[in-house]
């Protein structure tokens, strides 16, 4: 009965998951604070795994976009595990990197490539909606070709307040209008639709670049809000940077 925590550390949300027998049993989610010390973070953990009933696993797992809590979830990892904990970083786990220089490449976006190749084995776009857009492009046999980093909804929210005098901070939505009669609504209107149609267009260009329609493979936390509004069919994928995760992880046994 092994056990795998997978740990993916983002600039906005931190993922907790625990693998075992063949599934992913518990998932959690808590905010990102760099101000937390290692110690904080453990005790969340530990509650966690608690709450699962598990005291410790076989092996941890460690994505993370965040360079000041990288050593912070290493030293905790280390705690939680009977092994190594596996901090993931590209190139390498059976996925082949194009991206300048390799290193580069963010680890959220990696492990998200690795699943999605493992899911399709063949062409693939990944769009990861959440802090920012993520539109990626893998093909065969197994390459991570690049993509495009654009901001997400609250992003483009804040620059409008941030760098207007007049407009407000409208929380980002996806208003069933067509115009805005009011500054709230052209806001929502602009930030929420405006949105929708950067992540169209970029699709479209990924395809362009890998010669057809490949499968587009969905995640993030704006997923759900905005997959039926986009223009082509997408597999929606909640778990795909815990797989990603998980992958690398056999693959490095």
């Amino acid at each position: 009965m092994k056990q795998l925590l997978a740990i993916d550390v983002g600039n906005t949300h931190i993922k907790i998951g625990l693998y075992q027998d063949g599934d992913w049993r518990h998932e959690w989610r808590m905010s990102t604070d760099v101000k937390r010390t290692a110690d904080e973070y453990r005790q969340f953990l530990r509650g966690f795994m608690e709450e699962a009933g598990v005291d410790l696993v076989d092996r941890t797992v460690i994505a993370s976009v965040v360079p000041l809590l990288t050593p912070a979830f290493t030293r905790v990892a280390e705690t939680l595990s009977r092994s190594v904990p596996l901090e993931v970083v590209p190139p390498g786990y059976g996925l082949d990197v194009a991206y300048q220089p390799p290193e580069s490449l963010g680890a959220d976006r990696f492990v998200n490539a690795l699943a999605a190749w493992h899911k399709v084995h063949d062409n693939v776009v990944v769009v990861d909606v959440g802090t920012t857009a993520t539109i990626d492009a893998v093909c065969r046999p197994g390459v991570f070709l690049g993509g495009s980093i654009a901001p997400g909804p609250h992003f483009l929210a804040n620059a409008l307040a941030e760098g207007t005098a007049r407009l407000p901070l409208i929380p980002p939505n996806i208003p069933d209008l067509l115009i805005g009669q009011s500054t709230q609504q052209a806001i929502m209107i602009g930030v929420g639709h405006g949105f929708i149609g950067m992540v169209n267009e970029l699709v479209l260009r990924t395809w362009q670049m890998l010669g057809h329609q490949a499968p587009v493979i969905l995640t993030g936390g704006w997923a759900r809000r905005i997959q039926s509004q986009l223009k082509f069919a997408t597999q929606l994928e909640p778990m795909l940077t815990l797989e990603g995760l998980r992958h690398a992880a056999d693959y490095s046994m």
